[in-house]
């Protein structure tokens, strides 16, 4: 049971390791087109979409696993197994051992619920095509934090981002296209934006103090994701489902290649198994 709970948090864990090693080295500004084609064939988002740069993470899954950790424990606990706002070098920590097990205990409720929204969250159902790459960076940032509500509040006629669409009309025909309708309680306008974090503020994507707040958060989120996949047809998620498993198939190739360059045992053992064959 444990294992079962465990396995998607831990592979979306190891596949955010295995991006950020493999990644090209040199800054963005100097190095766009290495950068972009590494994005393009290995970022979920991207792959998902068939290579598509304006394809972007709808939930992102770091935020609610870090805000879960902090309010599940103290900071000495914390702590003791690393940074948490060292966001790679945590993750790294944290699936070492028995880490992820103490610090999110399977009998607790709000694991469960984790490891449902983590197993939604790496399919197609958390994945939309932006009007703009700039997007991409731009709702990550304050006051947005990747909080769709909020993104979707500013992106209304009057608000931060609606240039990015050339008029109202074409701004709800974007909303239909990429199956943002779930995100509203009746039609699709600003005061009927779903309040997901149970703030009381739609601009807010902090849940209220303690665990209950936080796993009624999660809950919406999984709810979201399970009505918005109803909306892909099947020839789409399985198209979906082919690309995902290339390239879990790819990252795999990657950590053998990482784990022969570095010495590990292991798999220069297999490696020398192979060749005696």
């Amino acid at each position: 049971m444990a294992d079962r709970i465990y396995e998607p948090i831990r592979n979306k864990i190891e596949e955010w390791i295995c991006y950020d090693d493999h990644k090209p080295t040199g800054a963005y500004s100097t190095h766009r087109k290495e950068h972009d084609e590494y994005r393009r064939w290995h970022d979920r988002d991207c792959v998902l979409e068939g290579g598509n740069l304006n394809a972007d993470t709808m939930f992102s899954l770091w935020l609610p696993l870090r805000h879960t950790i902090v309010r599940m424990n103290d900071k000495e606990t914390i702590r003791a197994v690393g940074n948490i706002y060292s966001k790679y070098d945590f993750l790294r920590e944290l699936i070492k051992g028995d880490n992820l097990e103490k610090l999110l205990p399977e009998e607790m409720s709000v694991t469960v619920r984790l490891s449902a929204l983590f197993e939604l969250g790496m399919g197609k159902e958390n994945v939309f095509i932006l009007p703009a790459r700039q997007l991409n960076s731009r709702r990550g940032q304050k006051p947005y934090w990747d909080y769709v509500p909020a993104f979707l509040l500013a992106s209304f006629p009057g608000g931060e981002f609606a240039h990015y669409w050339s008029s109202p009309k074409e701004h709800l025909q974007w909303i239909k296209k990429e199956h943002l309708q779930v995100f509203f309680d009746g039609d699709i306008a600003p005061e009927n934006i779903k309040d997901l974090s149970g703030s009381g503020d739609i601009t807010n994507s902090l849940p209220p103090e303690g665990i209950q707040a936080m796993e009624n958060m999660v809950d919406h989120y999984i709810c979201i994701l399970q009505e918005r996949r109803k909306y892909f047809t099947k020839e789409e998620l399985t198209c979906a489902a082919e690309l995902d498993e290339r390239m879990r198939e790819d990252r795999r190739i990657q950590q053998f290649r990482s784990g022969a360059l570095c010495g590990d045992s292991e798999i220069l053992t297999q490696i020398k198994d192979v060749m005696d064959v």
